[in-house]
């Protein structure tokens, strides 16, 4: 059974835009397209997702891999058509279950969009992958990744494929996990992962929609490949709460899943995406990423958020350890400081981590202002500073 769930109305004259599988990469782009005039329809399986979708505005088509009267007619009806159905047993589910091929059933669409993942890569032994390069995936699910794009291109349909890094953002991270002490880091050496943040996935397909090159296949990473664990230490960092408990890879007691997403390790270049389209990531690197999810999560508007190291000279270093007590404690006093941790590195001695939030950019520059003659500012000032700043 197939049903059409009416919600914003339509507006005559506007672009259609048809999310085919709107997950949660899909379910971001919603409200880019409505600030666009665009009216928007969307399948899902799920009356969950249903609900969700009807309640951002869109339209929503109940599909169970059955056409019917209201599909056919978004299919006719759309300008933008966006894919996120993954694979299944090396098939694309919605083109496999068609009567016809696509083509004949849409009637002036402009710009079609695959999102796919970096999974197609297979393993390059941690260093950069391009879109151009041999596809040697060792996962079935990169293998099914390579099939289902190769379905979509032969639609001749002016389909654009986006091979999407692990896509993080509001309410999907590991902050829960962390919260709930659920979370493990898995400790592999040399073991980098790609990230993108959902809001620079929706940012990038908005650009290749305004200037289309049919055929065009675009890696979206943040361009910051980092070690599991050093996000997920971040990350239990920046809600302080304890760090996971490491595994050691070879002896850790995981899934034949989870153990398959370290079969592979690879650094993700997405030049091709800046170049042709001009889109640039918002979020360069999982700290920023992370205290804008975490921002957004909390419902915070206002809120500055710091975070990064100092890397302290060997010489200065006794005179640091001796001012941070005061340092902490008076911005600690401060009406307009939330959260304000400095810390050593265990490992390394010269560095020390910085985490801190203010209520607003006014409140950062009272902090500023305050710390300009202050003691730690004297004997820290020949310190090497890495900042994320979210807010400003």
């Amino acid at each position: 059974m197939v049903a059409c769930i009416k919600s914003q109305q339509q507006i005559k004259g506007s672009k259609t835009v048809l999310l085919l599988g709107a997950g949660y990469s899909a379910r971001a782009l919603v409200p880019h397209f409505f600030a666009r005039g665009y009216n928007v329809l969307a399948t899902t399986r799920t009356v969950s997702n249903a609900e969700r979708l009807k309640a951002l505005g869109t339209e929503v088509i109940l599909y169970d891999g059955t056409m019917s009267t209201d599909l056919n007619k978004a299919l006719a009806g759309s300008d933008i058509i966006l894919t996120s159905i993954p694979p299944n047993a090396g098939k694309d589910p919605f083109l496999s279950k068609l009567n016809s091929p696509l083509l004949n059933l849409v009637k002036h669409v402009s710009w079609v969009g695959y999102l796919s993942a970096t999974s197609v890569y297979g393993d390059r032994k941690g260093q950069w992958a391009y879109e151009d390069e041999l596809l040697r995936p060792l996962t079935q699910r990169g293998k099914n990744r390579v099939e289902a794009e190769l379905q979509w291109l032969e639609t001749g349909l002016p389909v654009h494929v986006f091979r999407l890094a692990g896509i993080y953002g509001p309410n999907r991270s590991s902050f829960e996990r962390l919260r709930q002490a659920k979370a493990r880091a898995v400790i592999k050496e040399g073991h980098v992962v790609n990230r993108i943040h959902v809001e620079d996935i929706a940012s990038a397909i908005l650009k290749s929609i305004d200037a289309p090159n049919p055929g065009q296949v675009y890696n979206l990473a943040d361009g910051s490949p980092a070690p599991p664990q050093d996000v997920l230490n971040f990350a239990a960092d920046l809600i302080d709460v304890p760090r996971p408990p490491e595994l050691d890879h070879d002896n850790a007691n995981i899934s034949d899943m989870a153990r398959s997403f370290y079969s592979e390790t690879k650094r993700i270049n997405s030049n091709r995406a800046q170049t042709e389209l001009g889109w640039l990531p918002k979020y360069a690197n999982y700290r920023q990423g992370l205290m804008s999810t975490l921002k957004e999560e909390l419902g915070e508007r206002d809120s500055v958020w710091l975070s990064g190291w100092i890397d302290v000279p060997r010489a200065d270093l006794e005179k640091v350890k001796l001012a941070l007590p005061t340092h902490i404690r008076l911005s600690h006093q401060e009406k307009d400081c939330t959260f304000f941790r400095v810390w050593q590195d265990k490992d390394r001695l010269q560095k020390f981590h910085v985490i801190e939030k203010f209520i607003s950019l006014k409140g950062y520059h009272r902090h500023q202002a305050r710390m300009k003659n202050s003691e730690w500012t004297l004997v820290s000032r020949n310190a090497v500073r890495h900042y994320d700043i979210i807010g400003l």
